[in-house]
């Protein structure tokens, strides 16, 4: 199993308007141990295959996956996920990548109704959702829909509609740790009932005394990413080691995506969080 990391380590959400070029992006993870990475938001690597290709191998780096962020509840822009996963999967098909991650977009909707659809809505994320693993299987590559906090798909039930009226043929899930355990759901728990569909993991974790505060005073998700809910991998409350047992007793072998986003009052370094996250996972697959 192969230990990957993601732009967002950095802060990098967004193609353009990033402090950290790509190729710097590159030059960090490989220092900090990494050997495998996701693509992150479109645009923001070159999206010329062959010189991507050309960064990554002088590195002996290698692409395990991209993510696709898109308004799934708006059935207006279908044609546009249409074309971009097009886009991507091409991409991604031609740099040795497998998987392609797609989730809902929080910025969609209202501060004060974050993930709330009515059925329109939601038919629209379904269809949408089988539209773009219709275009990954296309391209040769496997689907991964990703719950995400703040959207339409966050809480279990959600997660449990979702996967019982998509075809189990076409869409795995990618199951964020950190994004399931924010609402006090047990990611592991859940992976042992729902292995067949999980085909790709981002491991992050949550600082336990925050989401209290989070949960009980109602602190919106953007300021609790903000403030650094999603914490250093050895130190939140998902039992990470007991998690990597799981995944490993289960035969697991897809995309493992280290993630921890970028909270502003960190005390340390991306790199040095990067490097501390990596050596402890590292510990764990050697256990």
């Amino acid at each position: 199993m192969n230990i990957a990391i993601a732009p967002c380590c950095w802060g990098v959400y967004w193609p353009t308007g990033n402090d950290l070029v790509w190729t710097d992006y590159l030059d960090r993870i490989v220092a900090a141990g990494y050997r495998h990475t996701e693509l992150g938001p479109y645009g923001y690597f070159s999206t010329d295959a062959t010189v991507l290709s050309q960064e990554l191998d002088r590195r002996g780096l290698a692409v395990v996956a991209a993510a696709h962020v898109h308004t799934l509840a708006d059935p207006a822009t279908a044609a546009a996920l249409e074309e971009r996963t097009h886009r991507i999967c091409a991409l991604l098909s031609a740099v040795g990548g497998t998987h392609f991650i797609l989730m809902d977009e929080s910025e969609f909707y209202p501060k004060d109704q974050m993930g709330v659809v009515d059925e329109a809505g939601w038919r629209s994320l379904v269809d949408l959702t089988m539209r773009a693993a219709r275009i990954a299987q296309d391209h040769g590559l496997q689907f991964s829909f990703h719950p995400h906090v703040g959207t339409c798909v966050e809480h279990e039930p959600q997660i449990e509609r979702l996967l019982a009226e998509t075809d189990p043929d076409l869409v795995g899930l990618c199951l964020d740790t950190g994004h399931h355990a924010y609402w006090k759901a047990d990611p592991k728990a859940f992976f042992l009932r729902h292995k067949a569909r999980i085909n790709a993991i981002h491991l992050k974790n949550v600082d336990g005394a925050f989401r209290e505060q989070v949960l009980a005073e109602g602190i919106h998700c953007d300021r609790a990413f903000e403030d650094g809910i999603m914490t250093d991998l050895d130190r939140g409350v998902v039992d990470i080691a007991d998690f990597m047992r799981a995944l490993l007793a289960s035969g697991y072998d897809g995309p493992l995506v280290i993630e921890q986003d970028l909270a502003p009052k960190h005390p340390e370094t991306p790199e040095a969080i990067a490097a501390r996250n990596f050596a402890f996972v590292s510990t764990l697959l050697e256990e």
